[in-house]
């Protein structure tokens, strides 16, 4: 299973462009001439038509850059996509998708907890390239019964099912 790198994050960029244009427009105001400073009383009309300017500058950046959302946010989703089995639909989703990799995890397992957020994230990619894997989780611990059918005996495990017939996965955990 390839998994692709996270996309960097386009905030860090605006943060010092920002801050880089606002220093600049300080350092210009500082350095006009001293009678023009002495002249700029606080709360002058030249002082707030500056404020002004950074703030319409400040606005045209928020509205050019594209919505971002948090890494929870992002995990949240990509677990969403994943589907949770459970001992009523274990055995219609298995048996009735032609590929379905299952993800046996328990809850206190940290070595589950490592991999939830990659196996969110792989669902996700699959999903938007329109692959006909189903990719779904069930918790061990919750679904004991299920997960010995299954033939989970230790977390996390990973099984592709395919036409209703499991494959183990024995490659490493590491991305």
């Amino acid at each position: 299973m390839s998994m692709n790198p996270k996309p960097s994050s386009k905030f860090p960029i605006f943060t010092f462009l920002l801050l880089l244009l606002l220093s600049s427009l300080i350092i210009s105001a500082y350095s006009s001439s001293d009678a023009s400073v002495e002249a700029n009383e606080p709360g002058s009309d030249e002082e707030s038509d500056d404020l002004e300017q950074l703030i319409a500058v400040d606005e045209q950046l928020q509205e050019d850059r594209p919505e971002q959302q948090s890494e929870a946010e992002t995990v949240s989703k990509a677990q969403r996509i994943v589907l949770e089995l459970s001992g009523d639909n274990t055995k219609r989703v298995i048996d009735g998708n032609e590929f379905v990799m299952v993800l046996g995890y328990a809850p206190w397992c940290a070595r589950s907890a490592d991999l939830m957020p990659r196996f969110a994230e792989a669902a996700t990619a699959l999903k938007e390239i329109g692959s006909p894997i189903l990719m779904a989780k069930i918790d061990g611990d919750r679904y004991s019964k299920v997960a010995s059918e299954l033939e989970i005996k230790g977390f996390p495990t990973l099984i592709l099912f395919v036409k209703g017939t499991s494959q183990p996965y024995t490659g490493g955990f590491s991305a």
